[in-house]
């Protein structure tokens, strides 16, 4: 008997659903209706997109406005790969559509980007929310690979455990990005937000922070780079003055490479003052919101203070634009008497707030 699963149809011209049962042909989908009714899709008569990898499977037919089917149930796409119909319709078509998508995005916000004054670039914003994490992901590990291609990354099991611990503590369950963040033996004080969820944290800024609460003030910054998409902003922006994008792409990769060869890599790291106010007031509600005190990042920054020729020395050329830290302290502590009292949740214990700054240890000098 055909595999069936709960779906949701859409005709195209109305924006409410009607509930169908699904069942899975050799050559198609059998739609039955609860009205009794049946429609028999045939394979090739329809493509098959899935935006996000935990989001749901959509089947589209017809021309605009289509007719869609949505499933949200995960093993459907697994069905689809065992069957083989991915490569017949689903990671191609999606990854295409995708790519042209992001591609036209790119150029049309950029241009709008470009004219408008960058400090507010709220057009921008609107537009690349429809960018899919997936196309973020990718074009953040290029962007790493191409800064730090020969880097030492520090791992040891305890270490690997205590900051697993701390991110979890860190993120929202309901984030749409997966986090990554690899620490790289350098003598910076820096921490760094690629898009698509890839973070950097320096040894040197581990290494120059007195507590896991002020690590968790830098890397709730950084976070709020990554769910206000930032990098991928100011990539737009890049392409519009490089004028690379090509908007037919067989291979995301390729495409992604393209990319970031009209960009400089390192300009898209380089975030404006709006953009690090932004940052900064919205790691204070992010903590908040798990539980933590808002005062984690000015605990973070009156530590810089306090090491401040550290900090003139390590941290690299293109920060310069970032906000003077005074002005960061107080805009922040102008947002906290605002807020209501904030959390007094730990955020590590001492015994594994050492073993995550001793992570380096094992790792030797470049």
């Amino acid at each position: 008997m055909p595999q069936s699963w709960d779906a949701k149809y859409f005709d195209g011209k109305s924006p409410q659903s009607m509930l169908v049962r699904l069942q899975l042909l050799p050559k198609g989908v059998m739609l039955h209706f609860m009205d009794g009714r049946s429609q028999h899709w045939k394979h090739e008569s329809f493509s098959i997109v899935r935006d996000r990898e935990s989001g749901p499977v959509r089947l589209l037919r017809g021309d605009f406005p289509q007719e869609t089917v949505e499933i949200p149930d995960h093993s459907f796409a697994a069905i689809l790969e065992q069957k083989g119909w991915s490569g017949k319709g689903w990671r191609t078509s999606w990854k295409q559509k995708s790519i042209s998508v992001f591609a036209a995005i790119v150029l049309f916000s950029g241009i709008l980007y470009w004219i408008l004054d960058p400090e507010k670039p709220g057009i921008t914003r609107w537009m690349v929310q429809w960018i899919p994490v997936s196309l973020e992901e990718q074009l953040g590990e290029m962007a790493l690979t191409q800064l730090f291609p020969n880097r030492q990354t520090c791992s040891t099991p305890k270490g690997d455990r205590a900051l697993e611990t701390f991110m979890l503590s860190l993120i929202p369950r309901d984030d749409p990005y997966r986090y990554n963040i690899e620490i790289i033996r350098s003598p910076q004080v820096n921490a760094l937000a690629f898009p698509g969820g890839k973070l950097v944290l320096f040894s040197g800024l581990l290494k120059s922070l007195p507590s896991p609460e002020s690590l968790a003030g830098i890397l709730a910054h950084e976070i709020q780079h990554v769910r206000l998409q930032h990098g991928t902003q100011n990539l737009m922006r890049q392409l519009a003055f490089s004028g690379m994008v090509k908007l037919m792409a067989s291979d995301s990769g390729a495409f992604l490479e393209q990319m970031l060869e009209g960009a400089k890599t390192l300009a898209i790291l380089n975030y404006s003052r709006s953009f690090e106010t932004e940052a900064d007031l919205g790691a204070a509600e992010l903590l908040k919101q798990q539980g933590f005190s808002q005062d984690f990042l000015v605990q973070a920054f009156r530590a810089f203070e306090n090491n401040k020729a550290v900090l003139d020395s390590a941290v690299p050329q293109y920060f310069s634009t970032h906000p003077d830290l005074n002005e960061r302290i107080k805009n922040l502590e102008n947002q906290n008497r605002s807020l209501e009292s904030s959390g007094t949740g730990k955020i590590l214990n001492p015994q594994s707030w050492k073993e995550l700054k001793n992570i380096c240890a094992n790792v030797n000098s470049p």
